[in-house]
């Protein structure tokens, strides 16, 4: 009796180091894997201009660009040019656009995109608030000189008595829904208001 006593001791005491050697394995394992992180965004840099007070961040690794179009304030792309920025600042000689007078600068707009002969197809449009401005979103494949295509999200917004455009550009065409996240983000820390 007493030698089943002692096989039964020894099993179960070994079982016990068993489930223990589980626990402490689980806990190192954890301590030694870290949990997995949350997605990073890439570094951004930060643009204000302060003529005009608009401002908005892109990614670090795009190149700041310049214009001889002195209405264009912040122009910055990839450096192989197939993903852009370009905010440009305009007198609109209309009087202050607020949410509930946008549909009246609607045709404004739309004259606006008919005089670029070069757009293909373009969406219709969504009414937005970005950067506290009111305005309108449209999306366009348009040609380029080489007769392939490119793509903007184009925000038509309005400060004061002044027209901002907010263009994001995706070079071919076809790169728009890959660098739509990215487009998403620089919308979302454009400023119309920077004081």
């Amino acid at each position: 009796m007493n030698r089943k006593w002692l096989v039964t001791g020894v099993v179960g005491l070994l079982a016990l180091f068993a489930v223990l050697a589980l626990v402490v394995g689980g806990v190192v394992g954890r301590s030694i894997v870290p949990e997995p992180a949350e997605p990073s965004r890439p570094a951004t840099v930060r643009f204000a201009d302060s003529l005009t007070d608009v401002a908005l961040s892109h990614p670090a690794n795009w190149v700041r660009r310049t214009s001889a179009d002195q209405g264009v304030r912040i122009l910055a792309s990839s450096t192989d040019g197939s993903a852009g920025v370009s905010v440009s600042v305009r007198k609109s000689g209309l009087e202050t656009v607020t949410a509930q007078s946008l549909p009246v600068v609607r045709p404004l707009v739309e004259d606006l995109l008919r005089a670029d002969t070069r757009i293909t197809a373009k969406s219709q449009p969504a009414v937005v608030t970005v950067g506290g401005l009111p305005g309108y979103k449209y999306t366009y494949t348009y040609r380029m000189q080489d007769k392939s295509e490119g793509a903007h999200v184009h925000y038509y917004l309005f400060k004061d008595e002044r027209l901002v455009q907010l263009v994001l550009q995706a070079v071919p065409a076809s790169r728009l829904d890959a660098l739509a996240p990215t487009f998403q983000q620089i919308a979302d820390t454009f400023e119309g208001n920077n004081r």
